[in-house]
C-alpha cells in the first residue's frame, strides 16, 4: 500500500519538474527567436546587397544617366548559326545581323531625335545634350586558343578562351572595371587592339599590368590595350563570368574565322566567311526613359519599322535590364511559382546575362529570408512583450487579495 503513494507522489514531482521546465524554455523562446531573426535579417540585406554589387554591367543607365533625363538599359537577344570549329556564329533568316541592325540603328535615331524639338530643346525651353541621348552596341563571340606573347618570347597558352567581337559604345552601355589600361579604341582606331579578362590576363602573363604586351589567336596578332575585372564572387564562378575572354573589334571575328591571309573586306568573294555573314547575338542599347518602359515601347517600335519584329517571335527576344532586381519586378517575374524566362531554349546567352538571372533568383531567396525574419522578428517581438507586460494571472490577483485581507484589523474581519 505504501508503494503507490510513493509512486504517484514520484511521477506528480516528475511532472512538475517536466512542466517548471518547459515553462523556462517557452519563457526563454522569444528571446532566442528573436536574436535569429535579427541576424537572418542582417545576413540577407548584406546578402542582396553584394549580389546586387556584383552585377554591374546591369548599370549601364543607373552610370550614364543625369539629373534631368533617366536611362534604359535594353538587351535584344538573336539565335544563331553556331559553328564547329568555334568560329563566329552565322546569321539565321529570322534572327539578327549586321545589316539589320544598322537599319536598327537608323530608325532609332529618328525615335529618339523626334523626343526633342529643334536645336536639341525640349518643349519649354530645356536644353537637351543630343550627343547623349542615346548609346547602343552589338556583339557576337567565338571560340579560340590563344598564347601570350612579351618580346617574342611565349609567356603562356589557353587551350579555349572566349573571344567578344563588338561595335559600338560597348564599354559605355556595360561599366567595366580597368586593371590596366583602357577598352578599345573604336572603329577608327586599331583594329588588332585586344582587351584580356583578368582570367585570360594572368593565365597568359601572370600580371595584370600588361598594356602593351601581345596576343596571338589563330595565327592573327593582337596587342593588349587593357585588362577588365567582370567579377569575382560566387555567381561568377557558377556563370562563367571568371572564365579566359577578352574583347576585340566585331569585323576581327571574320578574320578569325578566315584565317591570317583573308581580307576583312566583305565585298571579297573570295573570303569563305563575310562581314554581313555573321550573326549579331546581342544588340544593347541605353535610349531615354522620361516615362517609365516607354523606351523599351519605343525600341520595339523601332525594330517593327526597321525590319518587321515580331513581340511572339521566339528568334528574337527584348530583355529589361533596368530595375530588373526590383521586388515588384522580381515578383511578377516568379510568383506565383513559374518559369520566368520562356523562348530562349535556342539561344545563346552573353555571360552577363547568366549572370543577372542567377542573381535575380539570389535576390528572390534572400528576399523572402528577409522577410520571414521580419515576421519572426515581430512575433517573438510580441510575445516578450506580452510576457513583460501582458495581464497578471489569476492566481496572481488571488494572493494579492489574499494578503490584503490578511493584513486587515482582527475587528474588520469579523
Amino acid at each position: 500500500m505504501e508503494i503507490r503513494p510513493k509512486l504517484k507522489k514520484w511521477i506528480v514531482n516528475k511532472w512538475g519538474d517536466i512542466c517548471r521546465r518547459s515553462h523556462y524554455v517557452l519563457m526563454g523562446l522569444p528571446f532566442v527567436l528573436l536574436t535569429a531573426s535579427l541576424v537572418l535579417s542582417i545576413a540577407s540585406v548584406v546578402r542582396i546587397n553584394q549580389v546586387l554589387d556584383g552585377q554591374g554591367m546591369q548599370y549601364g543607365a543607373e552610370e550614364y544617366e543625369s539629373k534631368r533625363m533617366p536611362y534604359r538599359q535594353m538587351t535584344v537577344v538573336s539565335t544563331c548559326l553556331p559553328q564547329m570549329d568555334g568560329s563566329a556564329p552565322l546569321k539565321t533568316m529570322n534572327g539578327l545581323d549586321v545589316e539589320k541592325v544598322k537599319s536598327l540603328h537608323e530608325a532609332i535615331e529618328i525615335t529618339e531625335g523626334s523626343t526633342v524639338g529643334k536645336n536639341g530643346q525640349k518643349k519649354g525651353g530645356e536644353q537637351i545634350d543630343t550627343s547623349r541621348l542615346w548609346k547602343d552596341c552589338y556583339s557576337s563571340f567565338a571560340y579560340y586558343p590563344a598564347r601570350g606573347i612579351i618580346e617574342k618570347n611565349e609567356t603562356g597558352t589557353i587551350q579555349r578562351c572566349e573571344v567578344v567581337g563588338v561595335s559600338g559604345a560597348y564599354e559605355v552601355v556595360h561599366p567595366l572595371r580597368y586593371e590596366c589600361g583602357g577598352f578599345l579604341p573604336g572603329e577608327e582606331g586599331d583594329q588588332t587592339a585586344i582587351v584580356l579578362n583578368t582570367k585570360m590576363a594572368w593565365n597568359l602573363f601572370h600580371s595584370y599590368d600588361i598594356a602593351g604586351a601581345f596576343v596571338e589567336m589563330n595565327g592573327i596578332v593582337f596587342q593588349v590595350a587593357g585588362v577588365v575585372n567582370e567579377g569575382d564572387d560566387a555567381i561568377a564562378e557558377k556563370t562563367g563570368v571568371n572564365d579566359a575572354r577578352c574583347y576585340v573589334a566585331f569585323p576581327m571575328l571574320v578574320k578569325l574565322a578566315n584565317g591570317p591571309e583573308a581580307p576583312i573586306n566583305s565585298s571579297d568573294m573570295d573570303s569563305s566567311v563575310r562581314l554581313e555573314d555573321l550573326a549579331v547575338m546581342n544588340y544593347e542599347v541605353l535610349m531615354v526613359d522620361p516615362i517609365k518602359n516607354i523606351a523599351k515601347n519605343d525600341l520595339t517600335k523601332a525594330m517593327t519599322d526597321s525590319f518587321g519584329y515580331n513581340k511572339d517571335s521566339l528568334d528574337i527576344q527584348v530583355i529589361n535590364n533596368t530595375g530588373r532586381f526590383n521586388v515588384l519586378t522580381l515578383w511578377k517575374k516568379y510568383f506565383p511559382l513559374k518559369n520566368a524566362y520562356t523562348g530562349f531554349a535556342d539561344m545563346t546567352l552573353p555571360f552577363h546575362e547568366r549572370s543577372a538571372r542567377l542573381a535575380e533568383q539570389y535576390v528572390v531567396f534572400w528576399a523572402e529570408m528577409l522577410i520571414a525574419s521580419i515576421i519572426l522578428m515581430l512575433t517573438s517581438g510580441g510575445y516578450i512583450y506580452a510576457i513583460f507586460h501582458g495581464k497578471k494571472t489569476k492566481h496572481a490577483k488571488v494572493e494579492e487579495e489574499e494578503e490584503t485581507i490578511s493584513e486587515l484589523p482582527d475587528i474588520q474581519r469579523v
